[in-house]
């Protein structure tokens, strides 16, 4: 229940107010429907983005509770379509397509609005409803102006906290799509890729270079990876987060060492690619396979497919440890680097800024 009111009859001019029809109420179905879309795809987008027990139980609720109030504005159109609702000093007067009810003045106790936006008039031996969802706008702030309410405060209380919520969760689910198709913050927990990055790094990476990933929802094996949406491929040298083979919780963070096509082999603590040795200052230590050798990779790196190191090569797990990466598991790029938590005091600042 939204909303208490009181008929009185000295605040009634008398008023008809017809139920839309037409154009008017199929964009009006229509707009529904879209809202109801729009709130299915919300809900699952979100429990597949932010995984946690029981989202797709309540994802599943809204979107059911929203289809539900769909089913319903439609048998409402369909009963009260060409009806109208009339109003005047000795009472209400309902009319749908099966015919209409006179609602006197003096059998009113109260009326209110319920949760399906329904105007419900209670008498003293029955109950009267008109769905005030289907009317005009105008016309629907005409005929609830002629009601005193019977508790101002608490409607004005429930309006505020409505919009409030109504404001926080568009701007949480447009925060959650930018999070996953835009830009999203990351921190680094190991020290893989030191020194370019250290333990303590927050970073920002962006997901339009390579294209956005539609996240495994319902129905779907894995992510929808749209690289055709990106600017441009994977290219040797980009610090990249991804996923590797057989992870499906954990992000990883290190550097693509050879693409699809090149010929890739370590030799005299050095990559090398296409017979020559790759220069990389950015190094710490030397680069060898240790603990990896029955997963050696080598030759010519196949379509589809990058190898992705760590920068410090003597305390990362990567490329030499999963083997090849696909490029459809690859989440965005590393942009830009704008704190550090884990040295505070002695930050250097010279380090923050864009990723190289």
């Amino acid at each position: 229940m939204l909303q208490f009111l009181r008929f009185e009859g000295s605040l009634v001019s008398q008023g008809e107010y017809a139920v839309v029809s037409g154009a008017e109420a199929w964009r009006f179905l229509s707009r529904r429907a879209l809202y109801t879309f729009l709130l299915a795809y919300s809900t699952i987008f979100l429990a597949a983005a932010i995984p946690f027990d029981g989202a797709y139980f309540f994802g599943g609720l809204i979107t059911g509770m929203a289809l539900i109030r769909l089913a319903v504005n439609v048998l409402k159109y369909r009963s009260f379509r060409g009806g109208k609702i009339a109003i005047d000093r000795d009472g209400f007067g309902i009319f749908h397509s099966a015919g209409g009810v006179r609602v006197k003045a003096e059998d009113i106790t109260y009326c209110e609005i319920n949760v399906f936006g329904n105007l419900v008039v209670r008498e003293k031996y029955m109950t009267t409803s008109f769905p005030l969802a289907l009317l005009k706008k105008e016309d629907r702030q005409a005929l609830l102006a002629q009601m005193r309410d019977m508790s101002p405060k608490r409607t004005e209380l429930f309006k505020k906290a409505y919009d409030i919520f109504d404001a926080f969760l568009v701007a949480f689910i447009l925060a959650m799509h930018i999070r996953q198709f835009i830009i999203q913050a990351y921190y680094i927990p190991t020290g893989s890729m030191e020194d370019t990055l250290l333990v303590g790094d927050h970073l920002l990476v962006e997901k339009i270079t390579y294209g956005p990933a539609i996240p495994r929802m319902i129905g779907m094996e894995k992510p929808l990876h749209l690289n055709f949406l990106g600017l441009r491929e994977v290219k040797r040298g980009d610090i990249i987060i991804f996923r590797p083979p057989g992870e499906e919780e954990k992000d990883f963070i290190k550097r693509c060492i050879a693409v699809e096509g090149d010929e890739y082999h370590i030799e005299d603590g050095s990559v090398w690619i296409n017979g020559k040795r790759l220069d990389e200052p950015y190094v710490k230590g030397l680069t060898s396979y240790r603990d990896f050798v029955d997963r050696k990779i080598e030759g010519k790196v196949p379509a589809g497919m990058v190898i992705a190191m760590g920068d410090n090569r003597e305390n990362s797990f990567d490329s030499r440890g999963f083997g090849y990466l696909p490029v459809e598991r690859i989440k965005g790029r590393a942009l830009m680097l704008y704190w550090n938590t884990a040295h505070i005091k002695n930050l250097d600042f010279s380090r923050l800024g864009l990723i190289r």
